[in-house]
């Protein structure tokens, strides 16, 4: 199995609008950057792998380049699921069999659990990594790269699951705690600080005190 990452990652000018409650504008920019970087670090120690980074901003494919990561220009704009939609055929043609992706907002995961990953049962065509709530897909891999339709978004977790079925892929579920924590909702910032994971992302939330401001906005019960 010879295997790609694609990371898609928004301009940091666009990202984690659901913050704002939080977060300044220019905080969650500084978030988004922060977050990126983690992951992409962790990207660039793996060994063996096709390692993208797909965007729409020149600055985040800079960034990625920056980090060893062959930069793809997300052209249609429209989405998480065209632009790793994109990336996997870019992947495809380039002579991967499989292709691996992950958000650019789980700092928590480690080289070692992405690793893994890549590795596990690889005559598994559809394997699925969920965020804590089992809602959303922060890890998919797929054998090959277009075993099904993408369908990123509200209920993503679910939705996968359902299209390998219905086109009678194999499919597994395995749970990396690293993946489990994106940054979408305040509540996921007081999730992810719990982990005690050392990234500049936690760096970040400590120095700006977000997890303090998340209690703060949060209406007492009772």
């Amino acid at each position: 199995m010879k295997l790609a990452i694609v990371i898609p990652v928004k301009s940091p000018s666009r990202a984690k609008y659901r913050l704002e409650a939080v977060l300044s504008e220019a905080e969650r920019s500084h978030l988004a950057l922060t977050t990126a970087r983690d992951v992409f670090g962790a990207v660039s120690k793996l060994q063996g792998y096709g390692r993208f980074v797909i965007s729409d901003d020149p600055a985040m494919l800079d960034e990625g380049r920056r980090f060893g990561l062959e930069p793809l220009t997300d052209r249609v704009s429209q989405g998480q699921s065209a632009a790793v939609q994109q990336g996997f055929a870019a992947a495809w043609d380039r002579g991967y069999t499989a292709a691996l992706t992950i958000p650019g907002d789980v700092p928590a995961v480690t080289t070692e659990e992405l690793d893994e990953l890549c590795r596990y049962r690889p005559e598994i065509e559809v394997l699925l990594a969920p965020d804590r709530e089992h809602t959303g897909t922060n890890g998919l891999r797929l054998v090959p790269p277009h075993a099904i339709t993408l369908r990123f978004g509200e209920d993503s977790f679910n939705l996968h699951l359902a299209e390998a079925r219905r086109a009678n892929r194999s499919v597994e579920v395995k749970e990396v705690e690293g993946l489990r924590y994106d940054l979408d909702r305040p509540d996921d910032i007081v999730a992810f600080m719990q982990l005690n994971r050392q990234t500049a992302t936690r760096d970040l939330l400590t120095e700006l005190a977000v997890a303090e401001r998340v209690l703060a906005a949060t209406p007492p019960r009772g």
